[in-house]
């Protein structure tokens, strides 16, 4: 099998991870204040809001980019399912981009102050799924990998 072939979901689990890292650095969340006739709004990157979920979607990016760079460069070992990977760590940021879209993460938040979702985090989104797609499509596109049996036409 020549490993030095992209296939179109390799070309899209990298352009995702690299999303998904860029995302890390655009704004998450927004707070909004008006208190006394003063208005103030502050918005968080995902590195300034997060816990440890960001540094996991940092690894995810990072290895989704460094799976498709080997497999260019050819260094991929065939042991490594690649494709297998990339579904799987996509998957994985998937849940955790759409468990914070649906918990933003603040405690009690007193009357007059918004919290609201700003572009940063559903751009993290369509890359997370990028790279699960494009593990997906990878594995059904990559030749000797085995798919699902189909039963016989009758």
């Amino acid at each position: 099998m020549d490993t030095t072939k992209l296939t179109t979901g390799d070309i899209v689990a990298g352009v995702g991870g690299l999303v998904l890292l860029i995302s890390l650095f655009l704004p998450w969340y927004g707070v909004s204040a008006d208190v006394a006739g003063v208005s103030v709004s502050v918005s968080g990157s995902g590195w300034e809001v997060l816990g440890f979920i960001d540094i996991l979607l940092f690894l995810i990016a990072v290895i989704a980019i460094v799976v498709v760079a080997a497999r260019a460069a050819g260094r991929l070992p065939a042991e490594v399912p690649g494709s297998v990977v990339l579904l799987g760590l996509g998957a994985l940021a998937v849940l955790l981009v759409l468990f914070r879209i649906i918990d933003i993460p603040a405690g009690d938040v007193p009357d007059g102050v918004d919290l609201s979702r700003k572009l940063g985090i559903f751009i993290a989104l369509i890359g997370a799924a990028a790279v699960a797609y494009g593990g997906w499509r990878t594995n059904a596109e990559t030749p000797g990998v085995a798919a699902p049996a189909r039963p016989p036409a009758v």
